[in-house]
């Protein structure tokens, strides 16, 4: 965040373990809150930092997340605007930019476009080049590209599986590898419109198990409490974040 005034989040929400839930409220989608696993791998440090990426890894762990705040984010977000306890939000490429510090420059890719197979050879075993497909274990990667790649996961997929790889995991992956560079704003906020499509059409609870970003969502909030001089803990003391369905109020 050069030449801007960084926003400082000193109230870190407490991270409860995933109690468990009952049919229809599962949450899977856990993002990281230790920095442990970043710092045992000097690649992924050195690869984020030069995609101005290191920063928003340290929010997330700075930060946590607010399942409350994420599931009325996503359930009311309607043509990239949100209005949460009479505070209006807008989700776009430049405001994901803006909170999180990553460039908002790079080829606009989403999860659709095919890449190409010579792509991912120089990622994959050599015995395995003839068993590449747009999906593939895991076990396929080289080992000493293991370590990135499931931080890049965590940090920017979400998905928090990882048995099997995905194109978009491998475009992810050219972009940290300094490859073929990529819009991650755009990136993000278009994951977020296919997400939030996608949870609006289920009913509750059921939708529930579908939502992830939290900790971006949250930074993305954060950011623009401050920019209305908005204090957090007025913000989220409303009543309509009280759930007893994640009860996550720090």
């Amino acid at each position: 965040m050069r030449g801007r005034k960084k926003l400082l989040v000193t109230l870190p929400e407490k991270h409860l373990c995933q109690e468990s839930p009952t049919k229809g409220q599962k949450i899977i989608w856990e993002e990281p809150i230790s920095p442990i696993e970043f710092l045992a791998c000097p690649l992924a440090i050195s690869s984020f930092r030069h995609q101005s990426c290191y920063e928003f890894c340290e929010m997330v762990e700075r930060v946590k997340f607010h399942h409350e705040l994420a599931k009325l984010f996503v359930t009311h977000l309607h043509n990239s605007q949100v209005n949460l306890a009479g505070v209006s939000f807008t989700l776009s490429p430049t405001t994901i930019s803006e909170a999180t510090g990553t460039p908002n420059v790079g080829e606009q890719w989403n999860k659709g476009p095919y890449v190409d197979k010579e792509h991912y050879e120089p990622y994959i075993k050599a015995r395995y080049h003839s068993k590449i497909s747009r999906v593939f274990p895991f076990k396929y990667l080289e080992n000493s590209f293991c370590p990135l790649m499931k931080l890049i996961i965590k940090y920017l997929a979400y998905e928090g599986m990882f048995s099997h790889l995905y194109a978009y995991r491998i475009r992810l992956f050219m972009h940290f590898t300094r490859v073929r560079m990529m819009n991650l704003p755009y990136s993000i906020y278009r994951n977020i419109e296919k997400m939030t499509h996608y949870v609006q059409r289920k009913p509750f609870p059921q939708q529930l198990s579908s939502i992830y970003h939290f900790s971006l969502i949250k930074i993305v909030v954060l950011h623009q409490l401050y920019l209305q001089n908005i204090p957090w803990k007025t913000f989220i003391a409303h009543e309509i974040f009280i759930s007893k369905v994640f009860s996550s109020v720090p």
